[in-house]
C-alpha cells in the first residue's frame, strides 16, 4: 500500500513538473515589431489588441493597413500574447474568432509557420505588426515598445 501512494506520488510530481514546463515555454517574453519603415517607436497596448482583433485596419496617422501576423499555437510567446495583449485565454480567443467567422464580420489574422516567417512577413509589407520571443533575430524589423 505503502509503494502505491508513492508511485502516486511521484506520477503526480511528474504529471506537475511536466505541466509547468509546458506552461513556462509557452509563457516565453516576447517583442513586438513592425515594418522598418514605420514610424513608431511606442505602440499603445489597446492598439495592437485592436489590430490583432481586427477591429482596428489602419495605422494612425498613416495610409498603410494592419497587416498583423499571429503565432501558431503552441509556439513560445503565442500564450503571454493573448493573455497580455489580447486580454483572452486561448479558449476566448478561439470562441471570439469562431464566431466572427460564423458572422462573416471578420477572419482572424493569418498564422506564420514559425518567428522567422513572421518577421518575413513585418518585413514584407508596409502595415506589418508581429511579436515573437525575445532573443529572435528580427533582422531589419523594428521593435517597438507597448505601454
Amino acid at each position: 500500500m505503502v509503494h502505491s501512494i508513492t508511485c502516486a506520488g511521484l506520477l503526480a510530481l511528474l504529471l506537475c513538473s511536466l505541466a509547468a514546463s509546458t506552461s513556462s515555454a509557452g509563457d516565453q517574453a516576447i517583442q513586438v515589431i513592425v515594418h522598418p519603415d514605420n514610424a513608431v517607436s511606442v505602440v499603445d497596448r489597446e492598439f495592437v489588441r485592436s489590430a490583432f482583433l481586427k477591429t482596428a485596419i489602419r495605422w494612425p496617422d498613416s495610409h498603410h493597413l494592419l497587416r498583423p501576423i499571429d503565432l501558431p499555437r503552441g509556439l513560445p510567446g503565442r500564450a503571454r500574447f493573448t493573455r497580455d495583449i489580447l486580454e483572452k485565454t486561448p479558449a476566448q480567443l478561439r470562441n471570439f474568432w469562431v464566431q466572427r467567422i460564423f458572422s462573416g464580420t471578420a477572419v482572424p489574422p493569418p498564422e506564420a509557420d514559425d518567428p522567422a516567417n513572421a518577421v518575413a512577413y513585418v518585413l514584407a509589407h508596409p502595415g506589418g505588426l508581429g511579436y515573437v520571443p525575445l532573443g529572435t533575430d528580427i533582422r531589419d524589423a523594428k521593435r517597438v515598445r507597448i505601454e
